[in-house]
């Protein structure tokens, strides 16, 4: 369900580039680990004009991760699905939900997440953050930034709709 509290729930997001750094980010926060990678989403029916109920389904893929303090983190996959009433208007709205990242090393991270998304020269920009529950890396601060470019909405106006994006983005995990 975290894609769709995200993507319009919403599609998700991240922000800071790849850095293998035990370097503080803050005062006393440590950067555990940077991602980076990309969020697929899929629409059925495909997203309109006209509010409807829509399944969402797809994943976040952090296809490169990199880390002084967790090395064996190097990847993960968090796919997400649920339902929400959409239209091509409400699709970037705030939300919230909770998300399961399957890590390489066989373990997994559950993190409750907040996002909001803003329009940059015609491009989407979506960011959530949240903090890891349970899991791998439990109480660390998660931020991630999503980039959906050359979004094309005018397919909104077909009865197709439309019916997947994708966009690139970052994921940084901090702690104390």
């Amino acid at each position: 369900m975290r894609k769709i509290s995200a993507l319009a729930c919403s599609a998700l997001l991240c922000g800071a580039g790849l850095v293998a750094s035990a370097s503080t980010a803050g005062a006393d926060t440590l950067t555990l680990v940077n991602c980076v990678g990309e969020t697929n989403v899929a629409f059925s029916p495909g997203v309109t004009n006209t509010p409807q109920s829509i399944a969402v389904s797809g994943e976040d893929v952090a296809t490169l991760c990199a880390s002084l303090t967790h090395p064996g983190l190097t990847s993960f996959v968090g796919p997400f699905s649920g339902t929400a009433t959409q239209s091509c208007t409400s699709l970037f709205a705030s939300g919230s939900g909770t998300e399961t990242l399957h890590w390489n090393d066989s373990t997994t991270s559950v993190w409750n997440y907040t996002n909001s998304f803003s329009n940059v020269n015609g491009t989407k920009v979506g960011t959530s953050t949240g903090t890891i529950s349970s899991g791998t890396l439990a109480g660390a601060t998660v931020t991630q930034t999503i980039t959906f470019v050359n979004l094309d909405l005018s397919v909104c106006s077909t009865p197709a709709g439309l019916t997947s994006i994708s966009g690139t983005d970052t994921w940084t995990f901090t702690g104390l």
